[in-house]
């Protein structure tokens, strides 16, 4: 128990010290490598630090010069302060044209659209018309007794016919709907896509407009700053950096009348092959429509015509020997029905007594039977 004791004080004292004095020994020989890798990571992290400090502020001052460009730019456009180019009437006129053409293509996509849900609604409606004309052909039949699939009367034999055609004629408008779809519908709206491409060639023509007038405006700024450094005393160190700003704002304008030259004939050039490819595409269109509308209603006239003769050589008195008065006659004559008959008198529970020469049936009272 002692030895216990012991070791386990030593366990105490002793193990703790030794790690302590481990982990002490262990700390003392890192200082050294712990010291040069915080001091070789401080470096680095200030040159980290310096670099994204860095481009923070080269990010922060091109979006405060792109802002400040964007506000110039905006305020350009509306104060009214475009500059007049030789080509703004060319422009003019093609932003005229095209809206024309917008509003004509949409009201004609919308009517087109219309047109053809009325066909898909005309299909619909043949085609439950024909179902009801199909049921109505076999009342007579179940009335008659016979098949379905037999007409023996005349109105039934109309309804068929009818209905068969009107089946014929749903699947006319379902085809004919399907192709004003594909054929119709669709390339009006890619029509009306296209001309979207072409206001937005506009647009980046107009943007180009606006950066080129921005400049011009700020390069008459910075002349009418530049004079006023120049003739008033003791501001001639500003006028060099007014010279420097408006020597950067004139190659500005170069380089922007450049570019809007570039944008403005490549414009032109998108414009007038839109109008050539445009005008054909819309032109196929339209002689499809037309040839689509003649064959529809082409295929309809057929399938109704061809049901006339069918239906006047129906005789629309012939009808079913069936008479539902002689039905029900002959019903009631064949059945014999057995009348009924005056019930038998009672039989008598007591002696039969009689009352004034009469015989009634019923038991004698207390002082009958003492008389």
């Amino acid at each position: 128990s002692g030895g216990d004791t012991d070791f386990k004080k030593a366990k105490k004292d002793g193990f703790g010290r030794v790690h302590s004095d481990s982990a002490a020994r262990d700390l003392s020989t890192g200082d050294a490598d712990f010291n040069d890798g915080v001091e070789m990571n401080t470096s680095g992290g200030e040159q980290n630090e310096n670099s994204i400090v860095d481009k923070g502020r080269e990010s922060v001052s091109h979006k405060k010069a792109g802002l400040k460009r964007w506000l110039q730019e905006k305020k350009t456009a509306y104060s009214g302060g475009l500059v007049r180019l030789d080509d703004d009437a060319i422009f003019e006129e093609v932003a005229h044209f095209v809206e024309a053409l917008e509003a004509g293509l949409k009201r004609v996509e919308a009517q087109a659209s219309s047109i053809n849900k009325q066909n898909k609604d005309i299909s619909t409606s043949l085609l439950e018309f024909g179902l009801g004309c199909d049921a109505i052909s076999h009342v007579e039949n179940e009335v008659d007794g016979g098949s379905v699939d037999s007409h023996t009367n005349g109105v039934g034999e109309t309804f068929h016919i009818i209905g068969k055609a009107a089946d014929e004629a749903a699947a006319i408008s379902g085809q004919h709907y399907q192709r004003e779809v594909q054929s119709f519908v669709e390339p009006l709206r890619d029509h009306l896509k296209t001309i979207q491409a072409v206001k937005v060639a506009l647009t980046k023509r107009n943007n180009r407009r606006i950066t080129y007038s921005t400049n011009l405006n700020s390069v008459d700024s910075k002349k009418a700053s530049l004079h006023k450094f120049k003739i008033t005393p003791g501001q001639e160190n500003k006028a060099l950096g007014a010279e420097s700003s408006l020597s950067k704002a004139e190659q500005a304008v170069l380089a922007s009348k450049q570019n809007y030259d570039e944008v403005a004939a490549r414009v032109l050039r998108q414009v007038d092959l839109f109008r050539k490819e445009s005008a054909v595409a819309m032109c196929a269109t339209m002689k499809e429509f037309a040839a689509s509308q003649a064959d529809y209603y082409s295929k309809l006239n057929e399938s109704w015509s061809a049901l006339l003769p069918k239906v006047d050589l129906i005789d629309a008195n012939r009808l079913s020997d069936r008479s539902f008065a002689q039905a029900a006659a002959a019903l009631s004559s064949s059945v014999h029905v057995n009348m009924p008959q005056d019930p038998p008198p009672p039989t008598p529970n007591g002696e039969i007594t009689a009352i004034n020469g009469g015989v009634r049936y019923r038991d004698p009272l207390p002082d009958e039977k003492m008389s």
